[in-house]
């Protein structure tokens, strides 16, 4: 019960701060946006050059421009990186309005919500948060190029990963909404202002990877700078046991070390899944009967496992978002058991496929990268892919593939794995006809073992097979999650290249 009032507290803090957030942030707008409309039509109607050639590289040029002329007078736009700030700012706003539409559903519909849409609309309150936490660091980001002692390209990661991580949101939120038709009623009341979140942190995505290096290296800020107060460690040590619970790691606890007894000793298990009324999100590892039911969730930045087990049916490992790594892992599952939209290296885990229910077919991988502007992905390298000791003596009866597309811009790459025979020939499985076949980003480089060759594989537009060094490099651990800079503090043992 302690815990529990723990977590209420925290989350009641959560909101007072995203509530007095927006009260200032509105102050604010108040005598800021007005000035904004106080010039001439001509120039509202007219953007700069500087504007209308930095949204030309978005996605949603229209949306740009108006978010611009709303956010900051035109006289103060001179460059790239301005529009960038007032995009940026502008996006945080419209967040923070988003969090009073909430409010308003939770209040005026609480009488007639089911217990799954009040679990979706808690988990849409928590991602608020997230996102207001993630576009705020990136703000933080913007102020210290030119200070932190990394390259330029590692600052455009660093900002392109919280922000991947802040529109995955908008869309994990919906996602809570999407089981049955009432559920979707709610979801049409909420996603007009998710979308527009969606599309206004795409613009920002657009801009930072457009920036020149001369632009990102311009400071915006040296004066009044302190060093962060230090973090301390918190080494937690987890007794063999069986804990039956759900745990959850608040975002503002950081530096973290859970340590257990062994794999198959120190155990958490819980029973939340989406048929008994929870949502994808806050579900935990129950039979395949049960549909969704996540043994774990990380959506946490530089987040490492090592020797850990996440066993379940399906959606068994929930990457949510932010850089993760895996290594001397096992995950096993049924359908779609590794999903979400992180930056993700799983590296020398042992990933096998379970026997699902009648008629299903397993599905190693979802990977739900919906902008072609975010740098997320699932990374499969020097691991094993087999089968469950339930499935081989049936796996004929119950294909097996390494993935499918979840979203439109789906990015997987295994690599330098042993893969069995328990995978299908075409390797890959489509998720509704031609849906992202063309946008998706599959590929596969220097696979071993019987479920290896590519002969008979998908002749999707999206997947290829990796021919050199040169084109597997980007998704090394060292390139693909920025690994030379934090992996070497976890002890873990890891490969930063091929």
């Amino acid at each position: 019960m302690e815990n529990i009032q723990a977590q209420k507290q925290h989350k009641n803090k959560r909101k007072i701060l995203i509530l007095s957030a927006f009260l200032s942030l509105l102050v604010v707008a108040a005598v800021s946006i007005p000035l904004a409309h106080r010039h001439t039509s001509a120039t509202s109607h007219a953007a700069s050059s500087v504007v209308r050639s930095t949204c030309a590289a978005t996605l949603y040029p229209e949306l740009c421009l108006s978010t611009v002329a709303s956010a900051a007078p035109s006289a103060a736009v001179k460059s790239s990186k301005d529009v960038l700030i007032a995009a940026l700012n502008y996006t945080i706003y419209t967040v923070e309005r988003n969090f009073f539409t909430l409010k308003k559903i939770s209040r005026e519909q609480r009488k007639t919500l089911t217990r799954r849409e009040r679990v979706a609309l808690h988990d849409c309150f928590d991602m608020v948060d997230d996102t207001l936490e993630e576009l705020h660091e990136s703000e933080l980001e913007l102020e210290d190029f030119g200070f932190k002692n990394y390259s330029l390209a590692a600052h455009k990661e660093n900002l392109l990963t919280l922000l991947s991580a802040a529109q995955t949101n908008q869309e994990s939120c919906l996602d809570g909404f999407s089981h049955d038709g009432a559920d979707k009623k709610v979801r049409e009341a909420l996603i007009a202002g998710q979308m527009h979140v969606f599309r206004l942190v795409s613009n920002v995505m657009a801009i930072i990877k457009n920036l020149s290096d001369h632009e990102v290296a311009t400071k915006l800020k040296s004066e009044g700078r302190t060093l962060a107060e230090e973090q301390g460690e918190w080494p937690e040590w987890i007794k063999a046991g069986v804990y039956r619970e759900n745990v959850e790691i608040p975002r503002r606890k950081t530096n973290l070390m859970f340590v257990g007894d062994g794999r198959t000793t120190t155990i958490i298990t819980a029973s939340r899944n989406v048929v008994d009324g929870s949502t994808t999100f806050n579900s935990a590892t129950v039979g395949p009967s049960k549909h969704q039911a996540v043994a774990l969730r990380v959506n946490a930045d530089l987040c490492a496992f090592y020797r850990c087990d996440m066993l379940a049916y399906q959606d068994t490992l929930y990457v949510h978002s932010l850089r993760q790594f895996y290594t001397g892992c096992i995950i096993a599952g049924t359908v779609d058991f590794i999903f979400g939209n992180a930056n993700a290296v799983l590296q020398n885990c042992d990933i096998h496929a379970r026997r699902p229910n009648s008629g299903q077919r397993n599905m190693v991988t979802a990977q739900g990268r919906d902008d072609p502007n975010q740098n997320t992905g699932i990374v499969i390298q020097k691991c094993r892919i087999g089968a469950t000791s339930d499935l081989k003596p049936v796996q004929s009866s119950f294909p097996t593939y390494l993935g499918r597309p979840w979203k439109e811009y789906s990015r997987t790459v295994v690599m330098q794995s042993d893969i069995s025979n328990v995978i299908h020939p075409a390797g890959w499985y489509e998720w509704n006809g031609n849906f992202a076949l063309a946008t998706l980003f599959y590929a596969e480089y220097q696979n071993t073992g019987a479920g290896a060759p590519t002969g008979n594989r998908v002749k999707w537009g999206g997947f290829r097979v990796l021919t050199s060094a040169s084109q597997a490099q980007p998704f090394t651990a060292g390139n693909f999650i920025g690994g030379g800079n934090w992996l070497q503090a976890t002890g873990f043992p890891f490969s930063l290249g091929l």
